[in-house]
């Protein structure tokens, strides 16, 4: 059988596909990592096959949630007022809005002609057209690929996440049903229109879900989503590096990590890291040893560091946790794995919105600082185990943060709730497991 997977360019998109690659490839099938040429070493460092959609020339490096698109951005913004978005889903709804979309038009322009040139999409085409895949399992930030697979009739898959595509395709439904419902375009099918309208492929549920749903993420981290789900567990994997000399042995005293996600701090240049400082210096006054993830960015305005806290640019988390009595982490999905799969705690440093704050706290004293996204949902599955906590940092007090630090380390009830919470994740079948099941659906005919 062979398998293509097609991947939004960057590291941590790739690096959730890693594992079922590998898998595939164990159990005897072709795989190649399809994606824009500037994950080309990326893809090969981790040991699978790759094939650039375009050449480096023939289109820039996709900028992800921070391209401009403004007459996009405009568009979509009118069309979420129509609809008359519900405010208590403005928050999932922006996150496709002003995150998802705009990384997809860096390969599908929004309201595209189809006369228009494509070139990662033409090239992703022109290849599976002489490959000749039996599958496609492609990143939700690439739904062009479910266009290409079904323009040259191979199955397809998407592997998703907390599925917020999904959530955003059945809310649009609901919003638009009705004799007196606005009609208003789908932003996510007007994203795709070009390059399916140049394929003659239908937008129809499986070009816009998938034939089916690779489900990486425990049912209690997703949205009830139209889809057929496929649960995988989640396997943590990264860029390996060499195990430094003093990983271990692991000191006497409690080893927490802090980690602040490699996507912040590359895809959002324009973030506020000044409550790092206050978050260095409350650890800095604690009996334990930091090994904190940060970059020359995140430490700008650290100040001379503590004695207690090493600092390394990158250290791959799946070796870093096992040695770790708790995490200190964004939110990311796969950030939370890592600790979860080892039964460490874990605390998710938080931002809540300015009118979840108490009505009589200075604005001054907030830090301005662009939520991520994930962490609310992130948070939610996390504490809901009672294997770990929230840090709200909107406005950061070195004695709050010392005092939950101390908390998690020393009760016994959060290192139990991280057990259910491994538990939880290990229920949900391996990569190597669910091979069987895609060689069925691929070459059933």
């Amino acid at each position: 059988m062979r398998v293509a997977f097609a991947v939004w360019p960057a590291a941590a998109h790739l690096y959730p596909f890693v594992p079922l690659a590998w898998a595939l490839r164990a159990a005897g099938h072709d795989v190649v990592v399809v994606s824009h040429p500037t994950l080309g070493p990326t893809v090969t460092a981790s040991g699978l096959t790759f094939k650039e959609m375009c050449g480096a020339d023939e289109m820039p490096e996709p900028t992800g949630p921070t391209g401009a698109w403004p007459q996009a951005r405009k568009e979509v913004t009118r069309i979420t007022e129509a609809l008359r978005v519900p405010e208590e889903n403005e928050m999932e709804w922006g996150t496709i809005c002003h995150g998802f979309l705009p990384a997809m038009w860096d390969f599908t322009p929004f309201q595209g002609s189809p006369d228009e040139p494509l070139p990662a999409m033409d090239g992703m085409v022109g290849f599976f057209r002489s490959w000749q895949p039996d599958l496609v399992i492609w990143d939700p930030c690439m739904p062009g690929a479910a266009v290409a697979a079904r323009a040259v009739g191979a199955r397809h898959a998407r592997q998703s996440g907390t599925d917020y595509n999904g959530w955003f395709l059945d809310l649009y439904e609901k919003l638009t049903e009705g004799p007196d419902a606005p009609d208003e375009p789908n932003p996510m099918v007007e994203t795709i229109r070009a390059m399916a309208e140049r394929y003659d492929v239908p937008i129809d549920h499986d070009t816009l879900y998938g034939q089916w749903t690779i489900d990486v993420v425990p049912s209690g981290m997703n949205f009830d989503v139209d889809t057929r789900r496929l649960p995988m567990r989640w396997i943590p994997h990264t860029a390996q590096t060499a195990m430094p000399d003093w990983l271990y042995p692991v000191p006497d005293r409690p080893r927490v990590a802090l980690s602040l996600g490699l996507s912040v701090r590359k895809y959002v240049p324009a973030t506020d890291w000044a409550y790092v400082r206050t978050l260095l210096d409350a650890l800095g006054g604690l009996d334990i040893e930091v090994v904190a993830t940060l970059d020359a960015s995140q430490l700008a305005d650290a100040g001379e560091l503590p004695a207690n806290i090493r600092v390394v640019d990158y250290l791959p988390l799946d070796n870093l946790m096992q040695t770790c009595q708790l995490l200190i982490h964004h939110g990311g999905i796969g950030t939370m794995a890592a600790a979860g799969c080892v039964g460490v705690p874990q605390i998710v440093v938080d931002f809540p919105e300015t009118d979840e704050k108490k009505e009589d706290e200075p604005p001054s004293e907030r830090i301005a600082y662009p939520r991520y996204k994930l962490a609310p949902v992130t948070g939610a599955y996390i504490t809901g185990f009672g294997a770990g906590e929230v840090m709200d940092l909107g406005s950061p007090s070195v004695e709050a943060i010392r005092e939950q630090v101390t908390r998690l380390l020393t009760d016994p009830a959060f290192r139990d709730g991280a057990g259910r919470l491994r538990m939880d994740l290990m229920a949900s079948p391996s990569p190597s497991d669910i091979v069987p099941t895609l060689e069925k659906l691929a070459l059933a005919r």
